[in-house]
């Protein structure tokens, strides 16, 4: 039973640890979003919006770009580098679906995004999306940070 446990642990251990590492460079990232007003369009399940320039002073929108889905529930909302982790260049970004997913088209790489983890799903890809944290004001406000 014991070694049963311990081969589980280490199984676990090794199979989350291909997708944790983050091979982007560090940018900043501050961006607002209003659910009322510029940002209604990310209202309900698996719609998306991509950011890649500040709509207000101080905003900073990350290495490549951001974009911010709405997930499968259709209330919670995540965000995530536009940058392809694999590919690592600022010019490679990936593209949202409808579907709660993202595709690289340099690669080919299937990302998951309506769960809010950035795992890949298929593809060549060994590492998630960076995904971006999130601070509600309000039930409609939030600013997306890293």
């Amino acid at each position: 039973m014991k070694r049963f446990l311990f081969l589980l642990i280490i199984g676990i251990l090794l199979s989350c640890s291909k997708t944790i590492e983050d091979p982007l460079p560090y940018a900043p990232v501050y961006f607002n979003i209003d659910l009322r007003t510029w940002d209604s369009d990310l209202i309900g399940a698996t719609n998306y919006k991509i950011f890649t320039q500040a709509r207000l002073d101080k905003e900073t929108t990350g290495y490549s770009g951001i974009f911010v889905v709405c997930g499968f529930d259709g209330q919670q909302h995540y965000a995530y580098d536009l940058c392809c982790p694999h590919e690592a260049q600022r010019s490679i970004k990936v593209e949202p679906t409808d579907a709660g997913t993202a595709i690289c088209p340099q690669c080919k790489t299937i990302y998951e995004t309506g769960n809010g983890f950035g795992n890949p799903l298929e593809g060549v890809s060994q590492y998630r999306l960076r995904k971006l944290n999130i601070s509600y004001k309000n039930e409609k406000e939030f600013v997306v940070f890293y």
